[in-house]
């Protein structure tokens, strides 16, 4: 059985609507849709947003589900130097969580953050996905709007993109021996900005992911 990771019903809502024989299954409040896609086993698993309930997701699924590969997706910032643009598929060759620490000032030198926590947990990459660009992604708490911040995560960990999930799945399917692929279509290059991304612009981004997914499930 392969598990798919979502943060959002938005960004999992193609790949919803391709699953046949669903049921649905909540397990300590948490949804859970089990069914086949192209004749693989699934469960698709709407997390919510960010470390900790991706982290209980995970474990819940992890301990309920026969899994034998996760596979993380949804959206993701890119970072100004990636080389990235939007609706391209990145793909991870590591997750980091890269703001946990103590945060000294707001000026976003080099000696503005002292990191605590720079575990590094690598992840898989299938042949299929090989051609696609890959690198560090970075696990954040809080989505980075200021291009100073931007250049400064992605230069202290030569990151390509930034999510809020990525990590916590990825350390909990490490514990559990679980191979854990995570690709991600980009929403947005980092820059300066104020408002948070439209729901429209969540959803066309995301699609670009999904079908990529469906169309090499049987190959992952």
């Amino acid at each position: 059985m392969i598990a798919l990771f979502f943060a959002t019903a938005l960004e999992s809502k193609l790949i919803t609507k391709k699953i046949s024989c669903k049921s649905n299954l909540l397990i300590r409040n948490n949804m859970f849709i089990k069914g086949t896609i192209n004749n693989s086993e699934i469960i698709l698993c709407v997390s919510g947003v960010g470390k900790v309930n991706a982290t209980i997701s995970s474990l819940l699924a992890f301990n309920h589900f026969p899994i034998s590969k996760a596979v993380i997706s949804g959206i993701a910032g890119a970072y100004p130097s990636s080389g990235l643009n939007i609706c391209d598929i990145a793909i991870a060759e590591k997750e980091i969580i890269a703001d946990e620490g103590l945060l000294i000032n707001c000026e976003d030198s080099n000696n503005s953050f002292i990191f605590m926590n720079t575990e590094t947990i690598p992840l898989y990459i299938p042949d299929v996905m090989k051609n696609l660009k890959s690198g560090t992604f970075l696990t954040v708490s809080i989505c980075t709007g200021n291009i100073q911040r931007a250049k400064f995560l992605e230069k202290n960990f030569n990151a390509i993109c930034e999510n809020m999930e990525g990590a916590a799945i990825a350390k909990v399917a490490q514990i559990y021996g679980i191979p854990c692929i995570e690709l991600r279509s980009i929403s947005n290059i980092i820059t300066d900005r104020t408002k948070l991304l439209t729901s429209e612009q969540v959803s066309r981004t995301a699609e670009v992911v999904q079908k990529f997914i469906l169309d090499n499930l049987n190959l992952i």
